[in-house]
């Protein structure tokens, strides 16, 4: 006898700042629409996102409106009044993903490729690291050349 198959009823899609990739939102709309799942959307911001400091220009800080914008230009209007938006601080990401999926079926990221200078300099992709500590399944969608 075969196994029960739960359907998706909750799909977490994670947005980045202004750079987020258009493939990770439509690959969200498209697997929420196909499962008929509830779209919800993520946004991590670190602690001293929108403050000046001595080291560099200041991170820029992101609102509701800003994120809820990724949708309404790639064409979902309606959703970006109406999909549940989250945004949550601090300074571990896949701490914070693995938190606020708590309950979810998927969760949609993006991933960017890396030079051969930063992939040095960096102890592991961010990327493996959520794998490691979220319970759900994860959908990876690599930035392609554009």
């Amino acid at each position: 006898m075969s196994p029960v198959v739960e359907p998706v009823g909750k799909i977490v899609v994670s947005l980045s700042g202004p750079l987020v990739n258009p493939r990770v939102i439509h690959e969200a709309v498209r697997f929420s629409r196909l499962m008929n799942s509830k779209l919800h959307a993520i946004h991590m911001s670190l602690p001293k996102a929108g403050e000046l400091t001595m080291m560099m220009d200041p991170l820029r800080k992101y609102s509701e409106a800003d994120l809820r914008d990724h949708f309404r230009l790639r064409g979902y209007p309606e959703l970006a009044e109406t999909i549940p938006l989250k945004i949550v601080k601090g300074r571990n990401v896949a701490k914070m993903l693995k938190d606020v999926t708590n309950g979810a079926d998927l969760l949609i990221i993006g991933h960017k490729h890396r030079n051969r200078l930063t992939a040095a300099l960096a102890t592991g992709s961010i990327a493996l690291q959520i794998l490691d500590v979220v319970s759900c399944p994860v959908m990876v969608i690599p930035k392609t050349a554009e």
